[in-house]
């Protein structure tokens, strides 16, 4: 008896191993292109979903942007992006921005990443790969910073972009550099990489950055979705203020956004969860 229910179970493990979906693979890619707009090469990481390689299926596509110190291998290297791209059936791109603020500096190295992301990568991705180029299919986010450039990309080009997300965004800048409190807070390459991208006070440059202006500004029916989320315990506590005041202004212009907010600092282990989080609302978005 004791042998046959041994051989009971062997079957039983033998169905299951037959009948389980094999895990979904996702294949990471770093690619690159040249920028006329930058002079120079810019490398991005590419997740290509599973099945890509061996279907002719278009995908939509999902800019991932990093944050002030960060680069285009961030997001898979410090969050479960690999794992949480498995059940997300989209190619994700991962550009390397620098310390840009996803802006056309005024000064410094980083020159017109805005122009390059938005005239040059974008076109590049879906000519290169399999995309879905609509609008409805194109979404963008991103972490402190990049949160920051996925949030301004979202508002200022709503013609590109069906969603767009700021996962604890530094929507306090540029204006935040007349606050000698925010300015104490923030180390000194932070503070001057935000003077190269945005130059003088008060500047036409800072009046084309000023998030709050630009949704002020902004037709609400033609934006896209807009997803917030902060930490409680974030170290910068200007990022959950000014997404409340971010929200309000949403609010009041009758645009459609969420905004979360959860325990959590200005770290990467928020910054994981919080990209599951919304990756799982990306799939159910309406």
């Amino acid at each position: 008896m004791r042998r046959s229910g041994r051989m009971v179970r062997n079957i039983i493990l033998i169905a299951l191993m037959i009948t389980a979906p094999a895990a979904a693979q996702v294949t990471v890619r770093e690619d690159s292109l040249f920028s006329p707009a930058l002079g120079r090469y810019e490398r991005y990481t590419v997740l290509f979903p599973d099945g890509y390689h061996h279907g002719e299926e278009r995908y939509g596509v999902l800019y991932l942007l990093h944050g002030f110190n960060g680069d285009h291998t961030s997001w898979h290297r410090s969050t479960r992006l690999v794992e949480y791209a498995a059940s997300v059936p989209l190619l994700i791109i991962c550009p390397d921005a620098g310390n840009s603020w996803y802006t056309d500096a005024v000064t410094g190295p980083s020159g017109r990443i805005e122009t390059m992301f938005i005239t040059e990568l974008i076109p590049a991705v879906d000519a290169r790969y399999r995309t879905r180029p609509e609008r409805a299919y194109r979404s963008v986010a991103g972490l402190s910073m990049g949160g920051f450039g996925a949030l301004k990309f979202g508002v200022t080009y709503p013609q590109l972009f069906g969603f767009a997300a700021g996962l604890s965004p530094s929507i306090q800048f540029p204006a935040g550099l007349e606050d000698s409190a925010i300015v104490a807070r923030r180390s000194a390459a932070s503070n001057a990489s935000v003077r190269a991208a945005f130059g003088a006070k008060r500047s036409p440059v800072w009046e084309r950055n000023d998030l709050f202006r630009l949704a002020e500004r902004a037709d609400a029916a033609t934006l896209p979705y807009l997803y917030i989320a902060v930490g409680s315990q974030d170290g910068i506590p200007e990022i959950p203020l000014q997404a409340g005041t971010l929200a309000g202004i949403l609010r009041i212009k009758g645009a459609a956004f969420e905004l979360h907010e959860s325990p959590g600092a200005h770290t990467w282990g928020y910054w994981d969860s919080a990209l599951g989080r919304m990756l799982d609302r990306f799939r159910k978005r309406p």
